[in-house]
């Protein structure tokens, strides 16, 4: 499961480990794509909406893993009903997914 990092609104924390130091740091969701700071690159409108929706597919995707392996956790639990709500969910986490993917293609990503 999906537990290397907590959800907080609009942002994600972060442990990790450095030459023996472990810190935390914080990343929003409002700037979805890393590239290297050494040089002067403003991103345009397009870009960072084209970036922030990619992100987004690649988050909800992950999501819907996630939903499916808790899914199969009901299923081995022999609670069925839960397992067949969750992976309704899923399909249209799958469904919204695919809409989005089109607004990616129409803006030629």
């Amino acid at each position: 499961m999906h537990l290397d990092h907590d959800h907080i609104p609009g942002h994600h924390v972060h442990e990790h480990t450095h030459d023996g130091v472990t810190h935390t740091h914080e990343h929003s969701h409002e700037h979805p794509h890393e590239h290297d700071h050494d040089h002067e690159h403003t991103a345009t409108p397009k870009e960072e909406l084209v970036a922030l929706m990619k992100y987004m597919v690649g988050h909800n995707a992950s999501h819907a893993r996630e939903l499916s392996e808790l899914a199969g956790q009901f299923k081995d639990a022999g609670n069925d009903a839960s397992y067949e709500k969750v992976m309704a969910a899923v399909a249209e986490f799958d469904k919204g997914n695919a809409i989005l993917s089109e607004a990616l293609k129409e803006l030629g990503e």
